[in-house]
């Protein structure tokens, strides 16, 4: 088939098309992710001033504060590159590559944070998390040094980053989503059976809810991610980059307060309740409206005397009746404090599970300090 210029000319105008509608398509991902990060910050500016800024200072705090401000500073630049034709592209897309890179690495470390603070002293654990984390900083070191600016048709101007590095870019996705995976299943392995057995406290099960909350939107955004930087047209093949930066640093931000807020304020006044219904069944013990806590088998031992009475006074044995046995009156919502099930604990022989207590397991030789992980 002859070529004509007419044909020439609606090949251009649809490549144009193409490519105004990828970099809006860029453009839009990116203000949506941001709107999300700074409403976020917004929302929850109250508790970071009460928790983060008057609070304790620690190494995740600093990570926090980090991310927290340097992720939204950054992807400002990122928005004014998006529709700037002035800016270096090649100089450009390397900051933008190292800014994604850093406030998500920064992330898995807070993660491995955590992990060694479940997991002290199992390096069986701890080794190949800190393998997979070194993995992908080096892996995303590698290819932001071989990553270059999409090339856009005339008229049409927008820095953004794409690698130069075949399928194998799609690391940079699918090792975050490799890190993840190794880093929740840790999570869940040391805390559902726990909760399941009810022996865990509340900043327990607000580290296993946040994580897998956390875990299916990053997991999701990575795997579309893998899909895009494989199949998609170089214009959009990290669009989903933003989503994973930004809704990264949002969700550590919400695990972060939300566990200084259980670790300060505990549970709520019905959770209290709940949960003394529960602990009273795994210590059997219960406790008066005056705060007195009695073992369950005494209050048995009595009821059966007091059924060996009755017994004998129906069959006419009067006189070998023992004293009367006096009879203790509870409430009918008994209600245990975590104070008194250590005061019954000399009673009992046997270890109490408070809220301010977290258990992973049964086992003592497995107890772990909740503090090192908020």
């Amino acid at each position: 088939m002859a070529f004509s210029p007419a044909n020439g000319t609606m090949q251009i105008a649809i490549s144009q098309i193409k490519d105004y509608t990828e970099t809006r398509q860029t453009i839009y991902v990116g203000f949506a992710g941001f709107t999300i990060l700074v409403w976020d910050h917004l929302v929850t500016s109250g508790d970071e001033i009460e928790f983060i800024w008057n609070g304790p200072k620690g190494i995740l705090v600093y990570l926090f504060l980090l991310n927290r401000y340097l992720t939204p500073l950054g992807f400002i630049v990122n928005l004014v590159a998006y529709n700037l034709s002035s800016w270096s592209y090649t100089h450009f897309v390397r900051y933008e590559g190292v800014m994604v890179a850093l406030g998500i690495e920064i992330v898995g470390l807070m993660m491995l944070i955590r992990v060694v603070a479940i997991y002290r002293y199992h390096r069986a654990v701890i080794v190949p998390a800190v393998f997979l984390l070194l993995a992908w900083i080096v892996v995303t070191a590698w290819l932001l040094s071989n990553g270059g600016p999409v090339t856009h048709v005339n008229n049409i101007h927008s820095c953004t980053m794409v690698f130069n590095s075949g399928h194998i870019a799609s690391a940079s996705a699918w090792l975050p989503l490799l890190y993840d995976t190794y880093v929740f299943g840790l999570t869940f392995k040391r805390t559902f059976s726990s909760i399941r057995n009810r022996e865990a406290g509340h900043i327990i099960r607000t580290l296993f809810a946040d994580g897998l909350l956390y875990y299916s939107v990053i997991c999701t955004v990575n795997l579309v991610l893998t899909i895009m930087i494989i199949k998609s047209d170089d214009g959009v093949k990290n669009i989903a980059a933003q989503l994973e930066l930004l809704l990264t640093v949002t969700m550590m931000s919400r695990i972060t307060l939300n566990l200084k807020k259980e670790a300060y304020y505990g549970p709520s006044h019905l959770h209290l309740q709940a949960e003394s219904a529960i602990m009273s069944t795994c210590h059997h013990v219960i406790s008066t409206p005056s705060g007195e806590v009695f073992p369950l088998s005494r209050i048995r031992s009595h009821s059966a005397a007091r059924a060996e009475l009755s017994s004998r006074a129906r069959s006419g044995s009067t006189s070998s009746l023992s004293p009367p046995v006096r009879v203790i009156t509870f409430a009918e919502t008994p209600t245990i404090s975590g104070t008194r099930i250590s005061d019954a604990q000399s009673l009992m022989s046997s270890s109490p599970v408070s809220e301010h207590a977290d258990w992973p397991s049964a086992s003592n030789s497995n107890k772990w300090n909740t503090a090192d992980i908020v």
